[in-house]
């Protein structure tokens, strides 16, 4: 499992054990993405926990997980994108 994903599921189960709403509670996710990545960051400087590579990238793509549209956040995101098309499930 890569470090971003374990951020992720991280940030899942916190977001549970507070009873948080991601669509409208975007500023304590915000802080919740923030404090998680922040700490999975420190602890895989001094474990054995995979690194995390860019911060801010992992802060982007675990607040878009969690709260956003997944991977289709970023075509969301941007102006140029007109329609977007899913033609499977993969």
């Amino acid at each position: 499992m890569d470090a971003v994903r374990i951020v992720e599921d991280e940030v899942r189960e916190l977001i549970r054990r507070r009873g948080l709403d991601p669509a409208t509670e975007t500023f304590e996710i915000h802080r919740l993405v923030e404090a998680a990545v922040s700490d999975y960051d420190e602890r895989a400087l001094l474990g054995s926990l995979p690194p995390l590579g860019h911060v801010e990238r992992a802060r982007k793509h675990v607040y878009d997980a969690v709260a956003g549209y997944g991977p289709l956040q970023p075509l969301l995101d941007d102006p140029s994108v007109e329609e977007i098309w899913l033609n499977s499930p993969s």
